[in-house]
């Protein structure tokens, strides 16, 4: 797992929901951009996070991969919305996935592109299919909004 221990509990609520039974390995990592000096210059770049505050955008990228010697069908990875952020509507991606958020709790999905009143409580990436040993990255941006205890256990 390549994140801090202090908001890994936070952030790792992961499930791989499928239909018929599959060997889906995921990791994440949690990075937020900061400003780093190359050769005089300053460019944003993304470092894991170490400290969080309130304000900050983090992006949250979870690998996958499928460890069967077979495709893998009807793939979901979930994960919810921790307490204390907010997900940033239109940032998630995953290639070959079907990207969809739910408003109450993970009982129903939608794909991201209404406007709620209400904020996301889970993102899901929804595979057709997922080849034998395949690999990949999805992932989306939170931004931190009060300092919850849960972020720093």
């Amino acid at each position: 797992m390549v994140m801090n221990k202090k908001i890994a509990s936070l952030l790792l609520l992961l499930s791989c929901n499928q239909a018929i039974a599959a060997d889906i390995s995921l990791t994440m990592r949690a990075e937020k951009e900061v400003p780093v000096t190359i050769q005089g210059t300053t460019v944003p770049m993304l470092k894991a996070v170490k400290r969080i505050a309130v304000g900050d955008t983090l992006v949250i990228t979870l690998g996958y991969q499928n460890n069967e010697e077979s495709e893998a069908y009807n793939i979901n990875i979930d994960n919810p919305i921790p307490a204390g952020t907010r997900f940033i509507a239109g940032t998630g991606f995953g290639k070959g996935a079907v990207f969809l958020v739910s408003y109450d709790n993970g009982t129903s999905y939608e794909e991201d592109i209404r406007v709620h009143n209400t904020p996301v409580t889970h993102v899901r990436w929804r595979f057709e299919s997922l080849p034998a040993k395949a690999t990949g990255e999805v992932g989306f941006q939170l931004q931190v909004e009060r300092a919850d205890h849960q972020l720093m256990r």
